[in-house]
């Protein structure tokens, strides 16, 4: 069959005719056109080999030359050595051994001192206490605190990969209790994220100080070592109990403190709105006998001071928090513990 564009061809190697375009004035079948085509790729991947043959075989020719001129530096066998020397024989090898450059120096004089003099303790050291004095903390002073550590800690993270240091014993973990009111709840997250295990938070809501002090006993434990205990409450007595009241269980409560042989934090009554110029007041006046109080039975005082009055940080009813003003109060005694137990 003939046609204008077309033809119907038969190829010796192929028994099926195929019709195909004419091109350059041939005619192929499809099998013998992809034989002609896998053949000029074979040829072309060849020719890619044997380049790369050349290139390896130059590479290794570098390698080997510059083995051997580095042996020589390092042995100080220069060219000009080898020419200069009459005896030198050019085509034997010889087996050189590296030598030390270095000479050696004696000293008549041998310093001899403790390596670990910086580990044991001074005795001045051993006679101070061994925590910090709490008597009267602000938030300001527990933010600059924050700050100065995460400063400092900054620094050592610059300088720690100049200087070997051996790292201490990890010391035993102390027991963190943080009691108190609802004013609590929703704090675990922040306070106890540092170290879940040895710390706790107790919540219980509408509590007042006499509740606290009758749950004291069965929260600290005889085997805790030295724990550190948080109390915030207050809240609820100032809205029905007189001043004098109060101040009768806070130190109904300290005289159980005191039993403990634990490190006692006590924390300020927050602030309300809305509630009355009479509880507001008396707030205050609870706040500052607190601070007294505190430094004379030599507690530590908390004072939150008028922090929480700004904006969104208490609820529609005045007396509770919102989420932002649970967060910073969370964040307030979280410093504080770090700063206690560092």
């Amino acid at each position: 069959m003939e046609g204008e564009g077309t033809a119907a061809v038969a190829c010796g190697s192929c028994a099926m005719f195929a019709i195909l375009p004419k091109v350059a004035g041939s005619f192929t079948c499809s099998n013998c056109m992809l034989i002609a085509l896998l053949k000029d790729k074979v040829q072309q991947l060849e020719e890619r080999v044997a380049t790369l043959q050349r290139i390896r075989e130059l590479e290794l020719f570098l390698e080997a030359t510059e083995h051997t001129v580095s042996t020589k530096e390092e042995t100080g066998d220069s060219p000009e050595k080898v020419a200069s020397s009459p005896t030198q024989e050019p085509d034997i090898w010889r087996n050189v051994t590296q030598r030390s450059r270095r000479p050696r120096v004696r000293s008549d004089c041998l310093e001899i001192r403790n390596r670990f003099e910086v580990l044991s303790p001074s005795m001045e050291d051993e006679e101070q206490t061994p925590f910090e004095d709490l008597s009267l903390i602000t938030v300001d002073q527990v933010y600059e605190d924050e700050e100065q550590r995460q400063s400092s800690g900054n620094v050592q993270a610059t300088l720690e990969p100049t200087a070997h240091r051996r790292t201490p014993t990890r010391p035993k973990r102390r027991r963190v209790v943080v009691i108190g009111d609802s004013l609590l709840r929703g704090t675990e997250a922040v306070i106890c994220g540092p170290d879940k295990m040895s710390r706790e938070v107790c919540c219980l809501p509408g509590a007042k100080i006499q509740d606290v002090t009758e749950r004291l006993q069965g929260i600290i434990k005889p085997i805790d070592k030295y724990p550190f205990l948080l109390v915030h409450v207050g809240t609820n007595d100032t809205a029905s109990n007189s001043l004098q009241k109060i101040k009768r269980d806070y130190e109904a409560l300290g005289r159980k403190l005191k039993q403990l042989n634990a490190q006692i934090v006590i924390s300020s009554v927050l602030p309300v709105e809305r509630r009355g110029p009479g509880r507001e007041g008396k707030i205050v006046e609870v706040n500052n006998w607190l601070r007294k109080w505190c430094k004379q039975e030599r507690f530590g005082f908390l004072d939150h001071g008028m922090q929480f009055l700004e904006d969104g940080l208490l609820a529609s009813d005045g007396l509770h928090l919102t989420t932002v003003g649970r967060n910073v109060f969370a964040k307030n005694l979280r410093n504080l513990i770090r700063r206690a137990l560092n």
